[in-house]
């Protein structure tokens, strides 16, 4: 597809998919989704993160829809899986969530819901392609470049105390009680919200980067820099400290030895806890290619299967719901709870590492392990043009040479970065050098066919 990418669309703002006239033709195509594909409820939620351009162009895209003869409401600053919520909620054939997620301010985007609070399947967002078409003249694609100056981001609308009252009734009252927990919000989404959920519990929270201006989102702040909440879980002493990205469908987890979890242990502490009280569907779990083996080694002596798919949360679901599983995500901090949300849900994850611990009364670091990593090494260049790796001149040469060199101890993993003009390397094995040997493989054919 020519703009939408792993997760919706995502670009700089000015760019030409990333300003108001895009947005407004956008809103256009939706409305003529709308009302070809639901007559009787062609009806859209709109809501953004804190970035200084999400109302500009929220503004153009609710417009479109509204021009184009559907109905739209604007819900308002929230996280992605409350406006996920908040479809359902209201009974709304669609959801549109203005953000870009952990990227600096300087960026924006938009992902799609349907009427189920899924992300958009890949049929979906080709037809939008295809009618976006019909309202779009890229030489009117300019910004409207208003003058972002730091503000006050106003927080707070009934569709976000809706999600916070459903967040704060999943598990019994002052279950947290007594705990010590440090929460950056990366001046996001999520701000005062996950904290707040937190304290409802019972809990001694400590908050850091809750204070949204437009340009502060995700800047030195969040999961993009988990030094931070290392550095802040042992200032203040915390038993445990969660890091969200800017729209909140991510975590990032600190134990009270101020060390950083990998997502795989997360994934493997959840899904053991589930097994154990006999609530994980399926007998398995699903995560995405990126993974590490060693959580499917680790799970398989449990007797949980670990179920691979495309990487993006929305092919996680899928993979999900097609396997009868409960419990998903990857290991970049988006974890997926069908019972409590059908996308990431940041908060939905940290109260579920919360809600183990509670239940063990023990701490993290004596509830971890379990599971030896394999060396890894992974890199994201800059490319010229995304020529499809199987025509590459030596490229897909040098991965398949590397692939029978790891042989069943290793792996590869060369993608297209599908919102950056980059490629992904991933190289992955029991043996260290051959791991480090095979990188520096991939690194010069990549330099060699796409730089």
């Amino acid at each position: 597809m020519k703009y939408f990418g792993t997760d919706g669309i995502r670009g700089t703002y000015g760019d030409v998919e990333i300003c108001e006239p895009f947005f407004y033709a956008l809103g256009r195509a939706a409305a003529e989704y709308l009302n070809g594909a639901f007559p009787g409820n062609n009806y859209a939620v709109v809501g953004g993160d804190t970035r200084a351009s999400t109302d500009t162009l929220k503004e153009a895209f609710v417009r479109g829809v509204t021009d184009g003869g559907a109905r739209c409401e604007d819900v308002g600053v929230l996280p992605t899986p409350a406006l996920a919520y908040c479809v359902m909620a209201k009974g709304a054939a669609m959801g549109a969530m203005i953000t870009a997620s952990h990227n600096p301010y300087t960026d924006n985007g938009i992902k799609f819901f349907d009427s189920n609070a899924l992300k958009i399947s890949d049929e979906v967002q080709l037809l939008l392609e295809n009618l976006l078409g019909k309202y779009l003249d890229v030489s009117k694609c300019a910004p409207k470049y208003e003058s972002f100056k730091p503000r006050k981001i106003e927080l707070g609308s009934f569709a976000l105390n809706d999600y916070a009252a459903k967040m704060s009734g999943i598990f019994g009252r002052d279950f947290l009680k007594g705990m010590r927990i440090a929460i950056d919000m990366a001046n996001g989404a999520t701000s005062g919200v996950s904290s707040e959920v937190l304290k409802s519990y019972g809990a001694l929270v400590f908050e850091k980067s809750r204070e949204p201006d437009g340009l502060n989102i995700n800047e030195n702040a969040g999961s993009q820099y988990p030094s931070e909440i290392v550095r802040f879980c042992g200032e203040v002493g915390a038993d445990v400290g969660f890091a969200h990205d800017g729209d909140g469908d991510r975590v990032i987890v600190v134990d009270d030895k101020c060390r950083v979890l990998a997502g795989e242990e997360i994934l493997r502490l959840i899904a053991m806890d589930a097994k154990a009280r006999g609530v994980l569907r399926g007998g398995a779990i699903v995560t995405t290619l990126q993974s590490n083996l060693g959580l499917d080694e680790s799970l398989a002596r449990e007797g949980v299967k670990v179920l691979r798919s495309g990487i993006g949360d929305r092919l996680v679901m899928k993979m999900m719901i097609d396997n009868g599983c409960n419990i998903g995500g990857e290991n970049s901090g988006h974890f997926i709870f069908s019972e409590i949300s059908p996308c990431g849900d940041g908060l939905a994850a940290a109260l579920s590492v919360l809600s183990v611990m509670a239940s063990k009364s023990k701490k993290l670091s004596q509830l971890r392990g379990g599971m030896e990593m394999y060396p890894t090494l992974s890199k994201a260049l800059k490319v010229a043009d995304k020529i499809p790796i199987d025509q590459t001149p030596t490229l897909a040469a040098a991965i398949a040479r590397c692939d029978a060199e790891l042989g069943s101890e290793g792996r590869t993993l060369v993608r297209y970065s599908g919102t950056e003009k980059k490629i992904r390397l991933l190289v992955e094995g029991k043996n260290a050098p051959k791991v480090q040997e095979c990188m520096q493989v991939l690194e010069k054919s990549v330099e060699n066919d796409l730089q």
